[in-house]
């Protein structure tokens, strides 16, 4: 019986086309956001080139965008997250081959794909309670790319944490999926009249000052302003900047009238002699007076306005939701205005109907600070490790002149 020769063919197309693929061509749980006309568009604002490449086989079988940053003697590709490979891997074989050429015309000495899939899963004492995609590095092997390195961003998105939100039939049940002390610090923030708000594209600027104000504290790298306007602008309704706002004159206003409140039963279940009642009750006040205090305190310096707390930044695909760059002020620390954020956007991608909600970089087991963790870990999750970087040399000579000249200049 004659082989029937599969005709393959691979080639660039443009945004608009790359858009459609995703729309028609595969399964939305499939799609990151790294990998869509949008990031794309960013890219291209930011100042770098931007290509998408296909496999067509009667039909778009594979596909991939690769972004091009100028380095020493030629170009860098990078391919973000996960490219959408075919089933078959003499697809992917032929799609690779195709584009090393294609990148090589162009001056391109390496291509390195940013892999972002779990291969590990813990629950939250770090106890493995899954292995995935073990043959990853096998299938990249195939298809002509080895390990490499992360970088030293990377690293710190080398374990993540996310939250499964498929099995809930029932708002209250994510609800109760949180962590108890989660719960109690989310309904108590629920109480001081903060406002969940979606920053428009004058406020930006706003968003900037909160995590800039949160990086220099806490020691990491923030982006300019041009950077959120271009996501703004490039992603639509598929990006939220949110805000938690206060007005301190509104909310001394509401707890003056809690504490009367207080105040009269306490009054009533002293004359029918509640004990246990009266113990709640003083507790209740003693919390509502330091909030007054505080309240007072802020009155005083801010007015009747509305002031932002904490700021966050989310990416929206139709299966997972990516929580990416938040701040928030910390003389508002006492507020926990970043709890109510997170329950707010919980609370979104369920109604939403998204499967999965992404917290991202959490520091590995072995390091002291496991701050970021413990927050994350509030509202019920797992932690996760993800797959590193696979690289192809594209012009091996020409790279090998550049890292020793790396070497040499040690740069």
């Amino acid at each position: 019986m004659k082989k029937v020769k599969i005709k393959r063919e691979s080639y660039e197309i443009v945004s608009e086309e790359f858009a459609e693929y995703l729309e028609y061509g595969i399964a939305d749980e499939r799609i990151n956001f790294q990998q869509t006309k949008a990031f794309g568009d960013l890219q291209e604002v930011l100042g770098h080139k931007v290509f998408y490449f296909v496999l067509d086989n009667s039909g778009f079988q594979a596909a991939i965008l690769v972004t091009l940053t100028k380095i020493r003697f030629g170009y860098l590709a990078e391919a973000y997250g996960n490219p959408y490979f075919s089933e078959d891997l003499a697809d992917n074989q032929y799609l690779i081959r195709s584009l090393k050429s294609f990148l090589k015309k162009r001056g391109v000495l390496k291509l390195v794909i940013h892999s972002n899939q779990m291969i590990e899963k813990y629950d939250d004492n770090w106890e493995t309670i899954g292995k995935f995609n073990q043959d990853l590095t096998d299938f990249y092997a195939q298809i002509g790319l080895s390990e490499s390195q992360l970088t030293d961003f990377e690293k710190g998105f080398h374990f993540n944490y996310s939250k499964n939100l498929a099995d809930f039939e029932f708002l209250s049940q994510l609800e109760k999926s949180y962590k108890r002390k989660g719960l109690q610090t989310v309904k108590k923030a629920r109480k001081l009249g903060i406002d969940i708000v979606e920053a428009t594209f004058d406020e930006l600027d706003d968003f900037k000052k909160v995590v800039d104000e949160a990086g220099e504290r806490r020691d990491f790298q923030t982006r300019d302003l041009t950077y959120y306007q271009s996501v703004y602008k490039a992603y639509g309704n598929d990006v939220k900047f949110i805000f938690a706002k206060m007005n301190f004159q509104e909310a001394l206003e509401a707890n003056q009238l809690e504490i009367e409140e207080i105040k009269v039963a306490i009054d009533k279940a002293q004359v029918k002699n509640k004990m246990k009642s009266l113990d709640t009750l003083y507790q209740r006040l003693a919390r509502a007076d330091k909030l007054q205090l505080e309240f007072e305190k802020f009155v005083e310096k801010y007015g009747n306005k509305s002031v932002i707390l904490s700021a966050a930044q989310f990416f929206i695909m139709p299966c997972e939701m990516t929580y990416m760059f938040s701040g928030m002020y910390d003389e508002f620390r006492d507020f926990s205005a970043q709890f109510l954020i997170q329950d707010e956007m919980l609370k979104f991608a369920f109604y939403e109907e998204i499967d999965t909600f992404h917290f991202l970089g959490v520091n590995a087991k072995d390091e002291s600070d496991q701050g970021v963790l413990k927050f994350k870990q509030n509202f019920g999750g797992y932690i996760w490790e993800s797959s590193g970087n696979y690289e192809l040399i594209v012009k091996p000579i020409l790279y090998k002149v550049t890292e020793i000249l790396k070497t040499i200049t040690k740069r």
